[in-house]
């Protein structure tokens, strides 16, 4: 099983774009989040050779815009492919989607999406930013588990004790967004140490995790912390 940057505020060459929001490949037909631009992000993809067509599914974890900026090019692309959403999301959003000939299928927790990939489901906390409606990735294969966020707005160490409490592997791999951009290097200091109390294998933290946080996973982790920026391919 692979993962595909596409979309990320780093980079890997000049050959890219980079900008704040996330979007992954996975398994060559899956498409998580939609970055902030869809210029941005088709750009990239013609880079990274990943066509349009290829993309049979798409997982959104929320609507905000920088995770949805590529989607309606997308759906313009592929009439009545399937978007898979949290219950939660706006019906403006919902009718949107349906409006490119297909329908937002309602996700709920630990449905498979496609073969060994699945959703949480909604987690739904208070944050800053309200209640907001969100959805990780989980996908299984011979490593362990591969957890991939969006921005985790209602905690990522949540998401990954509800993983642990539906899936018997270990957790090799947290990819994506933690959002940690704004907590103090305690706060994350401690997360760093709850993910090692989980037996969390490695970490490849993106997005709205804050370069300070991110430095302080790469201390912790050493040769198990993934730099995940755009034209990376991980295999997990």
């Amino acid at each position: 099983m692979e993962i595909r940057v596409v979309f990320d505020n780093r980079k890997e060459d000049m050959h890219y774009f980079a900008g704040w929001g996330v979007s992954y490949l996975v398994n060559g037909h899956v498409l998580f989040d939609a970055g902030e631009s869809e210029d941005m992000l088709f750009h990239n993809m013609r880079s990274m050779n990943v066509g349009p067509e290829e993309i049979r599914k798409i997982v959104v974890s929320h609507e905000h815009w920088d995770h949805i900026g590529g989607l309606w090019r997308l759906l313009a692309h592929n009439p009545g492919m399937p978007v898979y959403v949290c219950p939660g999301v706006s019906g403006e959003f919902k009718d949107k989607i349906a409006s490119f000939g297909g329908g937002a299928i309602t996700v709920e927790p630990f449905m498979e999406i496609d073969a060994g990939i699945y959703t949480t489901g909604e987690t739904k906390g208070m944050s800053r930013y309200g209640i907001i409606p969100e959805q990780a990735l989980v996908v299984r294969s011979k490593k362990g588990i591969t957890v991939v966020t969006g921005c985790a707005h209602n905690g990522i160490a949540e998401i990954l004790v509800s993983v642990r409490e539906r899936m018997s592997e270990p957790i090799y791999l947290v990819l994506g967004g933690f959002h940690t951009l704004d907590l103090p290097p305690s706060t994350v200091r401690f997360l760093i140490k709850r993910f090692q109390e989980m037996g969390v294998g490695k970490v490849a933290p993106t997005h709205c995790t804050g370069s300070e946080a991110i430095r302080l996973f790469r201390e912790a982790y050493g040769s198990d912390f993934i730099e995940a920026v755009v034209g990376k391919t991980l295999e997990v």
